[in-house]
Parts: structure tokens; sequence; C-alpha cells
């Protein structure tokens, strides 16, 4: 059972059971009404480009704040530094607990300041502000966007994304349900994603690699279950790449990654909207 021998090494969801284990291959219709859903930031010739989650929504307020608790360790270190350089030796002998109680918390707010301000940095501003999938329905090749977290502990080192690519025949999609708290915790509530889940070559079996994309759904996953229909449809040429009526993507699109050359030479010429409406012709 492909799900439940999903490795733990690459996954972005934990150990949280899918809500509904979808086919990429299979021609069964998962919803009547397939719908871009205000998700796809380009159309080219032969492929699509699809928003990550992170570019559902603004980054939360509450990680903007971890800056504040990260910049008052580092103005505690300096207040701590400079009650131990005023006091000099004599603080020292004198009061030899104190000051190794200065030391220790100026140290303290010194390391963990400058790495929790660092990674809050490398994350907010540096990072992408979206993650994409690249679907090829004349390869059918599906190349994504792979975040890695920046290390607490190397403070100047920075490695924001990689790509992988992945066959559209060893996709198996799935939507899962995870119960959110809100902030402050007064309350929780159901929410749902959608999540690209790729099989390795060697091993089907094993998952090779897990992205989310999209948007969170509320109450139930029925709006997931329409885009990811419209991006079966495209693949299998019988959609368009753009519902009729709808624009591109342009919120949090800012610090898009840079995909290989490799794959966007496949993508071929960069479509119009009125272009993106037009169905396929068969």
């Amino acid at each position: 059972d492909f799900a439940k021998k999903r490795t733990n090494g690459a996954g972005q969801v934990g150990v949280a059971q899918p809500r509904r284990i979808l086919n990429s291959t299979g021609g069964d219709r998962v919803h009547s009404g397939p719908s871009s859903s205000d998700v796809v930031l380009a159309a080219y010739e032969n492929g699509i480009m699809i928003s990550g989650l992170r570019g559902s929504a603004s980054l939360s307020l509450l990680a903007w704040f971890g800056f504040l608790p990260a910049l008052g360790l580092v103005a505690s270190s300096f207040f701590g530094a400079s009650v131990l350089l005023k006091g000099g030796w004599e603080f020292l002998v004198h009061e030899p607990g104190v000051a190794f109680g200065f030391a220790f918390g100026t140290l303290f707010g010194a390391l963990f300041g400058t790495s929790g301000f660092s990674v809050l940095f490398r994350i907010l501003v540096l990072m992408p502000s979206d993650f994409p999938v690249i679907f090829n329905r004349k390869t059918k090749d599906v190349w994504v966007t792979v975040p890695s977290m920046p290390s607490f502990i190397r403070i100047f080192e920075f490695h924001p994304v990689r790509f992988e690519r992945h066959s559209w025949e060893s996709l198996q999609p799935r939507t899962y349900r995870i119960l959110e708290v809100t902030a402050g915790m007064s309350s929780a509530r159901w929410t749902y994603i959608l999540t690209m889940v790729f099989g390795r070559e060697d091993d089907p079996t094993k998952v090779a690699s897990e992205v989310n994309v999209g948007f969170k759904g509320w109450g139930d996953d029925f709006e997931l279950l329409q885009l990811w229909e419209h991006i079966r449809q495209y693949m299998n040429d019988a959609g368009p790449a753009l519902d009729p009526g709808e624009k591109f993507k342009t919120f949090s699109t800012g610090r898009l990654p840079k995909f290989p050359d490799e794959a966007m030479a496949a993508l071929g010429r960069k479509l119009s909207e009125s272009e993106a409406w037009a169905a396929p012709k068969t």
C-alpha cells in the first residue's frame, strides 16, 4: 500500500493519514467542475506553473513578531556585556556568582538571539515568496521546488531551494486533513491541503518527494479536488491552462525561484491570458 509504506525522509506533512488518494494517469474524474482556482502563475505552450502552498496567503504576523524576542535577546546580551565591562575584575572577585550568571545570560542571549534572527531573516526575506510546481504536458515531466530549512548554527549559510524532476506517471496526489490551532490557542479547525506525492522510480511504494500546491481548504477538500481535476485534465490534453476569464496569479510572486534552463526551455513560448483560456486542439 503506497500510503502506508511512505517514507519519512522528505515528507512535509508529518505522518498525517491522507483523506483521499488520487490518480494522475487514470481517466476517473474527481470533480464535475474543474477550476484553476486563481493559482496559475504562468502558462506556456507545453506547460503551466502552479503556485505552491507558501504563496497562498501572506506570511503570518506571528512569524514577523518572532523578530521581537530575537532582538530582545540580542539587546539583553549587550546589556549584560555592559554590566560586566563596567564591573570589571572587582565585580568578578566580590560577586562571582552574579558575574558568572551575567556572563551566561549574555552568552545565551547573543548566541540564540543572533541565530534566531538569522533563521527568521533568511526564511521571511531571503527565501522565495513561493515554491511553484511546473507541469509539462508534452514531456510529462513535473518540476518541483523543494525548500531547505536554514541552519540554526551556520548563520551565514543560505541554500534556499533545490529543484527536482519527476515523471507524471509517478505522481499519486492526495489530500490531507490537518487540525490547525489558531493564533493564541483560542480555537482549532480542520484544514485541508493538496499534496503532490511522487513515488521512487525504482520502488513506487516509497516516496521520493512531497510538495504542497494551491491553497488551504476550509470545511472540506472539494475546492482542492476542483484544482486537481483542472491539473489532471490539462496534463491529459483535455482542458485549458487557465479558466476562461481568470487572470494569472500576481499575489506573492515578487521573489519566485528560477527554474533550471532545461525546465524552462521545454515549456516553449509563454502564453497570454487569452491564449491560456483556449482549450487544446484535438
